[in-house]
């Protein structure tokens, strides 16, 4: 579909989790950056990439550029919520300020705590994740890539620890 439509942000946006899923980091960075360079404004799609690539740099072991990367971000975002996920992931001690506004839509809900399930997964933590990713599957938000996400982290944490 890309060779018909290479510009496809949509199809660059979901391919991005996809390979992470599938745990193929340097191919959802590939996507991830690609569909980044294409200009465009403040969206849903770029926020949640954007969003992806440094917690993928951080499960990856590449803590340092994960926490620039992540640093920019919280910087550049004008989304409240969105920034509030990157303080939370660059200082735990926000956490609970995260979870309780995480609590006032499904869309937080499960976009917070898939974030910090994927950020708890890069730190080694595979418990932790798994617990933040139950929580997203909570949201009931089914249509969005994010719960697919979460479900297949915790599909594949649980097949790594047999």
């Amino acid at each position: 579909i890309l060779e018909i439509d290479p510009g496809d942000g949509a199809l660059m946006a979901d391919l991005a989790f996809y390979c992470a899923m599938d745990e193929d980091w340097d191919k959802a960075l590939q996507y991830a950056y690609q569909f980044l360079s294409i200009k465009g404004r403040e969206s849903a799609d770029r926020l949640r990439v954007a969003l992806l690539a440094p917690e993928i740099l951080n499960t990856a072991g590449r803590k340092e550029k994960a926490r620039d990367e992540l640093e920019s971000y919280r910087r550049n975002v004008k989304e409240p919520w969105y920034r509030l996920i990157a303080d939370c992931l660059l200082d735990p001690r926000k956490e609970t300020s995260l979870l309780q506004k995480a609590g006032e839509s499904p869309e937080c809900m499960l976009s917070g705590y898939a974030a910090l399930g994927f950020w708890a997964e890069g730190a080694g933590e595979k418990k932790r994740a798994i617990e933040h990713y139950r929580e997203a599957l909570g949201s009931y938000m089914d249509d969005m890539i994010e719960f697919e996400f979460a479900l297949n982290r915790i599909k594949r944490l649980r097949q790594a620890s047999q």
